[in-house]
């Protein structure tokens, strides 16, 4: 029964390859090694993608900063800035006249 228990165990060793696989199951491994290459190949791709959209993220936001100082620069030496602040009853009527003759020309008929 010992002699029986021994060759069992060294048939099994025999089929085990070094990759862990079982070499009774050659299609299941061919399987297994392609599923292994496309999600690698898959892993990269996504990491090669992820990290071009985080620099155009960061790039985008330095931009978008950049583009807004800019414009705070322009509306704190513009002259609309200057009468708002200066006659700001007069500001609130224009913009409500705006408005209204906005509205009357979008409204639908």
């Amino acid at each position: 029964m010992s002699n029986q228990a021994n060759q069992t165990q060294t048939s099994n060793t025999a089929k085990s390859q070094s990759n862990g696989h079982d070499s009774s199951h050659p299609v299941t491994d061919q399987i297994a090694d392609t599923l292994h290459a496309s999600v690698d190949s898959l892993h990269a791709s996504a990491s090669r993608t992820e990290t071009s959209l985080r620099e155009k993220g960061h790039n985008s936001s330095e931009a978008i900063g950049a583009k807004r100082k800019e414009w705070e620069r322009a509306w704190n030496t513009s002259g609309v800035k200057k009468y708002a602040t200066e006659n700001p009853v007069k500001t609130a009527g224009i913009a409500f006249s705006l408005g209204m003759l906005a509205t009357m020309l979008l409204r639908n008929k």
